[in-house]
């Protein structure tokens, strides 16, 4: 696209299109892009990955099976396509642990640098500098490597330097200078040996050795105990805090937010996705021909309407597998004689505690005393019996209460006869008959 030149400023050329390379060997360099790192390659990387390849499809064909040589052809390809997604993931595992190994080695140098920051103070306050050096595994290992490189020249027989002198003593938090007459008596052995290992003049004691080499000897000894005791310590404050510190590093780098990780995830799920779809494929194909050959013999026998009883019809309930077909009245349905129907089940009895009332007991009157509860009811058990709430027992209703006694139906009056004697008028006759 050109752009309008403007007034009083020189006209720019359009850029030129890119060809690519020019240059045999820019060509020849630009041919490997497809081959960087053969993830894409439909072809297989080697004699190994073609037998791979080459077992993967024949396997599948065998264990699918294929009717027609289109399913063979779509199961093969599959198989190809799961070589390639192993080929992924292979290069998956081994990229994401590289980089685990990166992630921890990284993690144990930003350790012992602040170890050794931490080192940096013992000169000037021993004790408490040791004692922050002994609290991380990192520090007892900064001090294990100071000692064995001590204890190097005293099996060499090589006597310590003047500023190596005054370095054990730091190491045993101790201070450089002569110990007080009231000091331990382990202190002023350490002193001791210390200067005679050092080439220092000492006083003369019987206490101590006053040969050079049995001085080694001791000191190597004391050596030998310290470095031990370190070593547990580390070992203890490993498993107990920076181990589980180093997992979590190692894990976090397990995800890869890198270009080039999200193009091997992106390659990984193709090869999956290609492989459902020709499985996919070789089951819709089966289904199709199964179909087909349904439809084939229906429009061979149009007479029968047979259909396939479902598995949850009599088949389910005990009955056998039988095609079932609409029956004429000429022609009854087929009986199996093998057939025997099962036994209806026995109504259970009713649970209820109050038995069913007869049919032609009378109805009891509302004002009569209802009965009393039942004493047990087995369906419905009482684990406190003494907080039960129980009917009071009727008591016999006393003569004067009227109210709720029934009233006495009054007995039928005999017809009375007329008397002749009497005034009163007789009956009129009716004369309307």
């Amino acid at each position: 696209m050109s752009h309008a030149p403007i007034p009083g400023e020189h006209p720019r050329p359009d850029p030129a299109p890119q060809s690519g390379p020019r240059t045999e060997a820019g060509r020849r360099r630009s041919r490997l892009n497809a081959k960087k790192h053969g993830l894409t390659a439909a072809l297989p990387d080697g004699a190994a990955e073609a037998a791979l390849m080459q077992g993967f499809a024949d396997r599948w064909a065998a264990q699918l099976g294929s009717d027609t040589e289109a399913e063979e052809a779509i199961i093969r390809a599959s198989a190809v396509a799961y070589a390639r997604f192993e080929r992924c993931r292979k290069v998956e595992d081994a990229t994401l642990l590289d980089a685990g190994r990166r992630a921890i080695a990284a993690w144990e140098k930003r350790r012992q640098r602040a170890a050794r920051k931490v080192a940096q103070g013992l000169a000037a306050d021993p004790s408490n500098t040791l004692a922050d050096l002994e609290a991380d595994s990192f520090g007892c290992e900064w001090l294990i490597r100071q000692w064995l490189k001590l204890d190097a020249l005293l099996e060499q027989g090589i006597p310590w330097e003047h500023d190596q002198f005054p370095r054990a003593m730091h190491l045993f938090g101790l201070a450089p200078r002569s110990p007080g007459p009231d000091a331990s008596p382990l202190i002023q052995r350490l002193w001791y040996l210390a200067r005679l290992c050092s080439g220092y003049p000492v006083p003369q004691s019987p206490q101590f050795p006053q040969n050079i080499v049995s001085g080694r000897i001791a000191l190597r000894s004391i050596i030998a105990e310290e470095l031990d005791r370190l070593e547990a310590l580390r070992d203890r404050l490993w498993h107990d805090h920076d181990r589980a510190e180093a997992l979590s590093v190692a894990q976090g780098a397990q995800i890869d937010t890198s270009k080039e990780g999200q193009l091997r995830q992106r390659y990984r799920r193709e090869a999956y996705s290609e492989m459902i779809r020709g499985i996919n494929q070789v089951m819709r194909l089966r289904v199709e021909r199964s179909k087909d050959q349904d439809r084939q013999w229906h429009q061979a026998h149009p007479e029968s309407g047979r259909r396939r009883v479902p598995p949850t019809g009599p088949t389910g309930a005990g009955f056998p597998n039988v095609d079932v077909a609409p029956h004429s009245p000429a022609s009854p349905p087929a009986v199996n004689p093998d057939f025997k129907p099962e036994p209806e089940p026995e109504p259970e009895p009713s649970r209820s505690p109050h038995p069913p009332a007869a049919p032609d007991a009378p109805a009891a009157s509302r004002n009569e005393p209802q009965a009393p509860a039942p004493t047990h009811n087995p369906d419905r058990p009482n684990p406190m019996p003494f907080h039960e709430i129980r009917p009071e027992s009727p008591q016999a209703d006393s003569a004067d209460d009227w109210r709720t006694e029934p009233r006495p139906t009054p007995p039928a009056a005999a017809p009375i006869a007329p008397n002749p004697t009497s005034n009163a008028p007789s009956p009129r006759p009716d004369r309307r008959r």
